[in-house]
């Protein structure tokens, strides 16, 4: 039995000794923004970074578009991008994880996706509630967070360990894009994906959204989107970042797509407001090929969805 307890023990102060040495990364595996967040701190160098809800994180490949600068505006040097987006990514998840990614040094531009999702997705908080200090109860628990493994036990939920060992093993090699093991591996190994092939120019040029479109009424909600857009703007243009907004291409089955109507006079006033562009490219008629779902792309989609940006990224630097 005392040996039982003692190997306990040893087991118990190898996992707290390990856990307080990667606590970043054990912290950052108990939400998947936590975990985007903590990727891009692995890499030293990011000018362009992508945000958004899955919509990007599928639909944008930061290497591709970096392909693509390298090849048609090469004078701006070499352009490191990083997808940042994020499933279930909402407006007060941006809000919060803004100083993470405007205090890189070296960023020029941020995109980030404006649609129905990234603003009417509810809130998913990460911080454990503050604990009271009145009870033997509570400060039973307030001493129990001081020991990392009860701190961070939300890592070693199944899904946030899996999250936490990919962080562990691929993080500095990941771009943001790869959501699937296979794919976080080929990435790893520093297999490239293939560039669009017969990328059309002309079929992915989007409706642009410029600073100087005429005023729009707004609704009361889309006011309220549109005043706490406008707080993200600011605080990535005092850094010197230079923003643009990129409303995601939406198959043709995607009927009732608020991107396509009620939302188009808050396109108008971020662009206004914000003296930033707005790229929609949810009016483009593609082909279901390039889709995984009706609101998703696939693939092929991601290819030349990140060609069609890394034009309008070029576009952007140079002026």
């Amino acid at each position: 039995m005392t040996g039982f307890v003692l190997g306990l023990l040893v087991v118990f102060a190898a996992l707290e000794t390990l856990v307080r040495w990667k606590a970043p990364l054990f912290a950052a595996a108990s939400h998947r923004a936590l975990t985007k967040a903590a990727i891009f701190d692995l890499h030293p160098d990011v000018s362009v970074l992508f945000l958004g809800t899955s919509r990007t994180q599928d639909g944008v490949s930061p290497p591709l578009v970096t392909r693509a600068l390298k090849e048609s505006a090469p004078e701006l040097g070499n352009l490191a991008g990083f997808n940042a987006a994020f499933t279930g990514s909402s407006l007060e998840a941006l809000m919060a994880l803004a100083p993470r990614f405007y205090a890189r040094k070296g960023m020029r531009l941020v995109v980030i996706e404006l649609s129905g999702p990234q603003i009417t997705n509810d809130p998913s908080a990460w911080e454990e509630p503050a604990l009271e200090d009145k009870t033997i109860d509570d400060k039973l628990a307030r001493a129990a967070r001081e020991i990392a493994f009860i701190r961070y036990r939300k890592a070693f939920i199944p899904e946030n360990f899996g999250r936490l060992i990919k962080l562990m093993a691929f993080g500095s090699s990941l771009s943001g894009w790869e959501t699937r093991t296979s794919d976080q591996i080929a990435s790893w190994r520093g297999r490239q994906e293939a560039s669009a092939a017969d990328f059309d120019a002309k079929l992915w040029s989007p409706e642009v959204f410029a600073p100087t479109v005429a005023p729009q009424p707004l609704k009361r909600a889309n006011e309220e989107v549109c005043v706490a857009l406008l707080q993200l703007v600011q605080q990535f243009q005092a850094q010197g970042v230079k923003v643009a907004f990129a409303v995601p291409p939406l198959s043709k089955k995607w009927k009732r797509a608020a991107e396509r109507d009620q939302l188009r006079p808050l396109f108008s006033e971020i662009a206004r407001r914000g003296q930033c562009e707005v790229w929609n490219y949810s009016e483009l008629p593609l082909n279901d090929r390039f889709f995984g779902n009706p609101s998703h792309l696939g693939s092929v989609g991601r290819a030349h969805y990140s060609a069609a940006l890394a034009v309008q990224v070029a576009r952007i630097l140079k002026n």
